[in-house]
């Protein structure tokens, strides 16, 4: 059975949540964030997920956290446990790998939801890491997108808008993560990932969709001032809805996606302020195709020169993106002008 730690110095807190855990967790408490590092260091123990309040006397939630070793709880859920979410915690938190914040009171209904959304989501990605996606669950993130896709098209329809640009961002990412497969052979990518990957790309700005009434335009991440951040947490939620185990490895690309592709690689990005490569790669690679392909595709004519002067666009701001991701691109360019002239 799953465990999870249950770090809160309140004694009536803990019994409530453990109440709710009980009949589907294995629950084990602690009543300081000494206590929690005594259980946590234990190499007897096995614990799947932490659930911990930030403001607690003696250490922290964050001291806690800060004070884990990383090599062994890499996998370890954490979720905090917090009055209000600020921005400020919430950096922190997606700086210590959190998947986010419980309020008190306790919403019974909400906490189980997210927990099991969670633990489905790490199973499906541990069997991307072995390679082992099924058929079956390819075959439903398929039919999940494209049905999600349908609808952002009605959307755009009715905005007098048409999909090229989201077509050609999926494309040039599937192309780089190709490229990325082949020349660094990392074991958190498969064939069966980069599908799964570059059709998520298409929907980045799918909040758009839940916001309509907000009207802007983006050219570069040089502008981020100028964009409103609730389109990118609308785009995550929207593409979160979805719980089914079968489509969690998209689901999680996807919403990472919506959420992150305005964050830059120093740190002054939106909504979190997410610095060098705490935002994932993959995240990255569609941020940078985004700026890309704005450029590329507006010119009259494909040809390496276009595509050299949309590099220079790039370079000009080469701080938005990873130095890696840049040089990826870079060396996508045969392949590149392939699949388009």
């Amino acid at each position: 059975m799953t465990t999870i730690l249950i770090v809160d110095d309140s004694e009536i807190d803990r019994a409530v949540l453990k109440n709710i855990l009980a009949s589907f967790y294995n629950v084990i408490e602690a009543d300081s964030g000494y206590a929690a590092l005594d259980i946590l260091n234990n190499p007897a123990l096995k614990i799947d997920g932490l659930i911990i309040d930030i403001n607690m006397p003696g250490l922290s939630g964050f001291e806690v956290l800060s004070l884990l070793d990383k090599s062994k709880h890499s996998g370890m859920m954490i979720l905090l446990i917090s009055s209000e979410a600020k921005k400020d915690n919430i950096i922190r938190a997606a700086n210590f790998g959190a998947s986010g914040f419980f309020k008190k009171p306790y919403d019974s209904k909400q906490i189980l939801s997210k927990l099991k959304s969670i633990f489905a989501k790490k199973v499906l990605a541990a069997s991307m890491l072995k390679g082992t996606v099924s058929d079956k669950e390819l075959k439903a993130t398929i039919l999940y997108a494209d049905k999600l896709r349908r609808v952002y098209l009605t959307y755009l329809k009715s905005e007098k808008k048409n999909d090229d640009l989201y077509i050609h961002v999926t494309e040039i990412v599937h192309i780089m993560l190709e490229n990325y497969f082949a020349t660094k052979a990392p074991k958190d990518l498969t064939p069966e990932g980069i599908e799964i990957i570059s059709r998520a790309a298409y929907f980045y700005d799918i909040g758009r969709m839940i916001v309509s009434h907000e009207k802007f335009k983006v050219y570069s991440q040089s502008e981020i001032d100028d964009i409103p951040e609730t389109h990118t947490i609308a785009g995550a939620d929207f593409v979160g809805v979805n719980s089914s185990p079968s489509v969690a490895y998209f689901v999680k690309v996807c919403s990472d996606i919506c959420m992150h592709h305005h964050e830059r690689y120093d740190g002054r990005g939106m909504p979190h302020g997410l610095k060098s490569s705490i935002n994932n790669i993959y995240t990255q690679m569609c941020a940078i195709a985004i700026e890309f392909c704005i450029n590329f595709f507006s010119a009259e004519e494909i040809s390496a020169a276009e595509f050299n002067m949309a590099m220079n666009t790039i370079l000009e701001d080469k701080d938005a993106f990873r130095p890696d991701v840049i040089e990826l691109l870079k060396n996508s360019q045969d392949d590149i002008l392939a699949c388009y002239t």
